[in-house]
């Protein structure tokens, strides 16, 4: 089976992730609010640093996924600035930057003709990465952070969770098979089929198969 037939199986083949606070965080606990006080280009990277195991994380999903893009509200300059830092570029397709995430990846699913059902965006702020994206259509899940717990929203703990999420999803999403009969049922079903053999009842075996 060649890369593309394997990754048709999937859920979600169509990744979108936002930037700061979901792929990379402010140095040593501090608040990002620091940062914004006096933004540029050279003062990002000296401020934040990937988050835990996201490399990782881009590595798996490039073989796993169709598409992966970076949805982000900061500027293209500070973006390019940490792209360029971390030397995580080659793994977006496509970088969207100025906010409207909703309809920016609408626009780009459209564009390319993909579907709303296997797309899957991925942020840390509910009212930014997570309503506005909903409302166009697409599933959203949260990074799990202290300022969003108290939004009931599904969650990983980190980027580096993700490409497991999305195993899980795929193991969700198909079909129900038969449920496999338990040992006293099956011994169960055997002896009444004696029964009825003995009686010269007229009923069907229900064949217990193995899958």
């Amino acid at each position: 089976m060649n890369e593309n037939s394997a990754r048709s199986r999937h859920k979600y083949k169509h990744v979108f992730l936002d930037a700061e606070g979901t792929l990379y965080v402010p140095k040593r606990g501090r608040s990002r609010w620091d940062f914004w006080e006096n933004p540029s280009a050279e003062a990002a990277v000296d401020f934040f640093e990937l988050d835990k195991g996201v490399r990782q994380a881009l590595e798996q999903l490039r073989g796993a996924v169709d598409t992966i893009c970076m949805v982000s509200r900061n500027s293209e300059l500070i973006l390019n600035a940490l792209l360029d830092k971390f030397e995580i570029r080659d793994y977006f397709d496509e970088v969207m930057v100025n906010g409207h995430k909703g309809r920016k990846i609408e626009d780009y699913l459209a564009k390319h003709g993909f579907r709303k059902e296997e797309s899957i965006m991925v942020g840390d702020m509910p009212s930014l990465d997570i309503i506005p994206v909903k409302e166009y259509g697409v599933e959203a899940i949260l990074v799990d952070r202290p300022y969003n717990r108290s939004v009931v929203n599904e969650r990983i703990t980190g980027v580096r969770d993700l490409p497991a999420w999305l195993r899980l999803a795929d193991i969700a999403d198909r079909p129900q098979r038969p449920r496999l009969a338990t040992l006293d049922e099956f011994f169960g079903s055997v002896v009444q089929f004696a029964r009825d053999v003995e009686f010269d009842s007229t009923k069907s075996l229900i064949v217990v198969a193995r899958t």
